[in-house]
């Protein structure tokens, strides 16, 4: 049997990264450090790998721990938005998201560059709270859709003007400007969500807004 020692370690970490053997003493601060600095310093440069790995590189292998964790900490702010929107319960949202992210894990194999990572673990999204809305028979309600408007960008009387007149939209319309006009997708990434034509999420879209305009500008005149 043959026992590789740590100093062993840090020879062929030089010997496979050669240029950063120019660096003062790296193979001497690893073999002197232990066998627990060589793993801290592969889990660092692991994390810092994975803190630069694209979406789509981060779902080809949610099976690993490090991948997983960074793609739900890029996108679980969105997801949950989203699901707020819909579902109109704190609780009921966070149910969802945990069910989203756990979905996505499990059918990471099955998803295709027809759509953008973030388009498809969005539609899961929707999906689920579609599928709980209709066991528990609740209408599509906003409860935070102007929640990414920056800070300052209205006073306290027209954010609660605005967040009564999203909360009376139609449900579909509700939908459809939470996701372009609060979470920013394109029309055409929101119709692929929802799963319907492009001109029709234009059509919601645009009539979301000029409904809020009305009713804004009616409270104007008031």
């Amino acid at each position: 049997m043959v026992t590789i020692t740590v100093a062993d370690a840090a020879t062929v970490l030089a010997a496979v990264h050669p240029s950063r053997d120019s660096r003062p003493g790296l193979a001497s601060r690893l073999a002197a450090g232990g066998v627990h600095k060589v793993r801290s310093h592969l889990r660092l440069l692991r994390a810092t790998a994975v803190e630069n790995m694209s979406d789509s590189e981060l779902v080809a292998q949610l099976n690993d721990d490090a991948c997983l964790r960074e793609f739900i900490a890029r996108h679980h702010s969105s997801v949950r938005r989203l699901a707020t929107t819909m579902m109109r319960s704190s609780h009921d949202a966070e149910e969802v998201v945990q069910d989203t992210f756990i979905a996505a894990h499990r059918c990471f194999t099955q998803f295709r560059a027809e759509s953008s990572p973030r388009t498809w673990l969005h539609t899961i999204c929707y999906r689920r709270c579609l599928t709980q809305l209709r066991k528990k028979r609740l209408r599509l309600v906003t409860e935070d859709a102007v929640a990414g408007l920056p800070a300052g960008h209205t006073d306290d009387a027209l954010r609660m003007t605005l967040e009564q007149a999203v909360a009376e939209l139609p449900g579909d319309l509700q939908v459809a400007f939470t996701l372009v006009d609060v979470l920013g997708f394109s029309r055409e990434e929101a119709a692929q969500l929802v799963g319907v034509p492009g001109n029709t999420m234009r059509a919601r879209a645009a009539r979301a807004r000029l409904v809020l305009a009305s009713t804004l500008t009616q409270g104007d005149e008031s």
